[in-house]
């Protein structure tokens, strides 16, 4: 290390002798800019980014989740909580009395949407900044989950009745669109080798 590294004046001049040539171009031509002028201006989100979630109901408006607890025992985080009970419905084994969701241990994996089978809770809300003054305001009940759909995104999942042949006449007009989009075409899923005998 020479005197010049030394004394570290040279090298501090240097380091703002590159940040003020960035500030100079920037200044003269400002749509080249690489930052976004947050929060005047958002950068627009991917359609199929894990954000908040949200439960998704049948067609007659109830919840469709079955508490079947795959989604509880496949989050990494431990934060799916799930009181199960008896669906008035005789041909509906249970159903989710409560559930809720502590967004404060969430991690945004979306194993709990991969891993449920009826489609009952979904990740596309495209809800990213939640700022509040409590934490238990982030712990996200059933009551809130079942509203907590974005804009122009239908609640009801269809996605099992077109599969299962039992859809209503509705469903048409979600035919091939993606479940993120409220439609009723499935996550696509990685296809397994066939096994060797």
């Amino acid at each position: 290390m020479g005197l010049k590294e030394k004394v570290y004046l040279p090298e501090i001049a240097r380091g703002l002798g590159i940040t003020a040539k960035h500030l100079l171009r920037n200044l003269r031509h400002p749509s080249r800019m690489r930052t976004v002028e947050y929060p005047d201006v958002q950068k627009k989100l991917p359609p199929a980014m894990k954000l908040e979630h949200r439960l998704m109901q049948r067609p007659d408006g109830t919840i469709r989740c079955t508490a079947c607890m795959c989604c509880a025992t496949a989050c990494p985080a431990d934060c799916i909580t799930i009181v199960a009970a008896d669906h008035p419905d005789p041909a509906i084994e249970k159903y989710a009395a409560s559930y809720t969701i502590d967004a404060l241990k969430c991690i945004y994996c979306g194993f709990c949407v991969e891993a449920c089978p009826c489609d009952a809770i979904r990740m596309d809300t495209q809800k990213l900044y939640r700022v509040d003054y409590s934490r238990e305001a982030f712990v996200h009940d059933t009551d809130y989950l079942l509203n907590n759909h974005p804009e122009g995104m239908d609640p009801v999942s269809r996605y099992l009745e077109v599969v299962h042949g039992s859809a209503p006449a509705e469903t048409g007009s979600t035919a091939g669109i993606p479940h993120w989009q409220g439609g009723d075409r499935p996550i696509p899923r990685a296809k397994q080798a066939p096994s060797q005998p």
